[in-house]
């Protein structure tokens, strides 16, 4: 069996065939989150051929994760493992011809460009709208397809953006005006008040959603990658699986005449300062990253201090600890989780001063 037998009901489709399967072998995706949406998208990316697929998460895998997020194991939330390092572990066991680059890192305005370098297309698995709004930022900004999508609940939504001022000088992928859509701003100018809307930890979510949504969005790339633009589905489609409502909306002509990004050229969450603090949805957490830089991260030295106050497990390039005797806002106990590119997960409460506080005590100013 040659490498290429294994595709071989792929490539009888019309639409890909051997030329298209050679283009997704030399296609790269960058999928930004590997939770419910970024497993799914990336196992069926990568089973198709995809060469190289980019996997960024800040995220550990825990227990309540296994309901809807397919490539973690019990072994895995065992063991808290940063989730692109499992999810890569996991797809070189599907396909080990598949290039899979992991990092366990924040996407924010100052990593998104070293992640994201030279992807053909962006894929959404995100849990968050101030991130989704960075990416399509850096879509539109460099030229580069982005797949927008969401789930919670028993409803998910996606749609692709191919940015009206056309595809970047480099992308392989290639567009003409006619093809164009609206950008996510231009259906949603403005990201919505924190809180306000429903999460996976306070509506839930059915995992047959995000496999939906994540299944579309992959045909989608799948598409782009063999270079049949003119096939994407250029709609915003949503669905209620429960309720069976499905609907599609054309966005063909909803580019917004003023919106700041793909028609003025302003990219106000690509050029805003990374934050350095952040509460993480449905975590009951504060992620803070250290203002010295990568470089002034001393793991040893951090799993000394955390044996000092407490318990301390080394995990995959990363320090967990529990703090003796510590207490959060809410009376429950503290875990900190320290990374090796300076960030740190404190568990227990939301509260960012009472956070920056474990930090420096834990981690160092």
């Amino acid at each position: 069996m040659t490498d290429l037998d294994r595709y071989h009901r792929q490539m009888r489709l019309p639409g890909i065939g051997a030329e298209g399967q050679a283009r997704l072998g030399r296609g790269s995706v960058f999928i930004a989150g590997c939770g419910a949406l970024g497993t799914v998208a990336a196992d069926l990316l990568g089973r198709a051929g995809v060469g190289t697929l980019v996997i960024a998460d800040r995220d550990l895998v825990e227990p309540t994760n296994l309901q809807r997020q397919t490539l973690f194991t019990e072994r895995d939330a065992s063991r808290s493992t940063p989730k692109a390092e499992a999810a890569r572990l996991r797809l070189a066991q599907a396909n080990s011809n598949v290039r899979v680059r992991a990092f366990v890192e924040e996407i924010d305005s100052g990593t998104i460009e070293s992640l994201a370098e030279g992807c053909d297309l962006i894929l959404d698995g995100l849990d968050n709208f101030e991130t989704r709004y960075l990416l399509n930022d850096f879509a539109v900004a460099t030229g580069v397809p982005y797949l927008y999508g969401a789930g919670v609940a028993t409803q998910g939504m996606s749609m692709p953006v191919l940015s009206r001022r056309g595809p970047g000088a480099s992308a392989t992928i290639r567009w003409n005006e006619a093809e164009a859509t609206p950008c996510l701003r231009c259906l949603f100018p403005t990201p919505p008040p924190a809180g306000s809307t429903p999460t996976c930890d306070t509506a839930g979510v059915l995992g047959s959603v995000t496999m939906t949504v994540a299944a579309h969005q992959a045909t989608q790339a799948i598409k782009l990658l063999v270079g049949d633009v003119a096939a994407v589905d250029r709609s915003l489609r949503s669905f209620d699986l429960w309720t069976n409502v499905n609907r599609a909306l054309g966005i063909s002509e909803s580019t917004d005449p003023d919106c700041p990004c793909c028609v003025r050229g302003r990219f106000e969450h690509l050029d805003a300062p990374a934050s350095a603090t952040r509460i993480l949805c449905g975590r009951n957490a504060v992620q803070i990253r250290s203002e010295a830089g990568d470089d002034e991260i001393d793991l040893d030295a951090v799993a000394d201090r955390l044996a000092e106050l407490g318990t301390v497990e080394a995990v995959d390039g990363s320090i967990r600890g529990r703090l003796r005797g510590e207490r959060s806002p809410d009376g429950g106990p503290v875990s900190v989780v320290v990374f090796s590119d300076g960030r740190a997960i404190i568990e227990g409460g939301t509260d960012p001063d009472w956070a920056r506080g474990v930090f420096d005590r834990v981690v160092g100013r």
